[in-house]
């Protein structure tokens, strides 16, 4: 797991995406992986291993995105803005 940068469900299924930006298709749900791995869920679509962020970027419109190491962005939701500030101690 700690290869893995973010995992993704669109249309077409659920997507593993590496450090390198590599993705690798998955049968597991994001409910599974999210019960069974340290990924923590950021957006109905997406959970992120918070070993490989770099940063948050706030918006003005009160949502936020994730900057990976590897330079790919991930969406945070209002949603779940909060849990993902307390998982990082903000």
């Amino acid at each position: 797991m700690e290869d893995v940068a973010f995992v993704s469900s669109r249309m077409s299924g659920i997507y593993v995406t590496d450090r390198e930006g590599k993705e690798g298709f998955t049968e597991l749900t994001l409910r599974t992986l999210e019960s069974r791995t340290p990924l923590l869920r950021c957006h109905r679509q997406y959970l992120v291993n918070m070993a490989h962020l770099k940063e948050i970027r706030l918006e003005e419109n009160g949502q936020a995105e994730l900057l990976m190491r590897a330079g790919q962005t991930v969406p945070v939701s209002r949603r779940y803005l909060k849990s993902l500030k307390e998982a990082i101690g903000l």
